[in-house]
């Protein structure tokens, strides 16, 4: 299938955004503004990368699209699985979806109604993930998927080549890495609580989110206190 045009100045851009000076959220939103003009319904659009088997959202524009990711962390949905199976992942009408109940009731109520996952494609040291596509209309990717695909797939990998996401800002890359380094102690403190209860490590974890709720504090910070009394 020949490319139309305007598919085919959208690459020319997404090619140039490797010799600019940009971080990787204006990287993002340059591809989310490109995604607007070859698909009008476009509301939104994130990337999600998989650090040891665990799956992360680098960069979300507009930001609450981020959310859709989340509640795919906790009951699948297609970002986890285009990435875990490194295969595009199309949901036509997500009140059609009987695969992932949660992430349809949650993107029909944020006025998503379809959405498409294309993997990032394996190549150096590209990290696993998605990028993330969601749109107002139904069937919105109907028929665009492969040139989609050929278009952001490649690109995008690009634009993460190294797990280090060394195109992100420095403030980004802090955050990424204090998540990483949140969620490993937060592993760790369940493990130690398990330990000394005898529950099992997933208890331990959601006795530890909802401690942290009870007190209104994040649950890291219950997760430091514990590995400082486990010293």
């Amino acid at each position: 299938m020949e490319a139309i045009p305007e598919v085919r100045e959208a690459a020319t851009r997404l090619a140039a955004l490797a010799d600019e000076t940009l971080d990787l959220v204006q990287r993002l939103e340059a591809v989310s503004a490109l995604a607007l003009t070859l698909l009008p319904s476009c509301v939104g659009v994130s990337l999600t990368v998989v650090v040891d088997g665990d799956p992360f959202t680098v960069t979300a524009t507009p930001a609450h699209v981020a959310s859709l990711d989340a509640i795919q962390y906790l009951g699948g949905g297609p970002c986890v699985e285009a990435a875990s199976t490194r295969e595009p992942i199309r949901v036509d009408d997500v009140l059609d979806e009987p695969r992932w109940q949660l992430y349809s009731q949650a993107a029909a109520a944020s006025g998503v109604r379809s959405s498409m996952s294309l993997p990032l494609p394996q190549a150096g040291d590209v990290p696993a993930g998605a990028l993330n596509l969601y749109a107002s209309d139904p069937h919105a990717f109907h028929g665009v998927q492969a040139q989609l695909a050929a278009l952001f797939g490649v690109h995008v990998a690009q634009l993460v080549e190294n797990a280090d996401l060394s195109f992100m800002t420095r403030d980004d890359a802090r955050e990424l890495g204090q998540r990483l380094d949140d969620h490993e102690q937060l592993h760790q403190a369940a493990g130690v609580l398990a330990g000394l209860h005898g529950w099992e490590a997933d208890e331990a974890g959601e006795r530890i989110r909802f401690a942290a709720s009870r007190a209104g504090i994040q649950p890291a910070d219950v997760a430091r206190i514990v590995m400082i009394v486990d010293t």
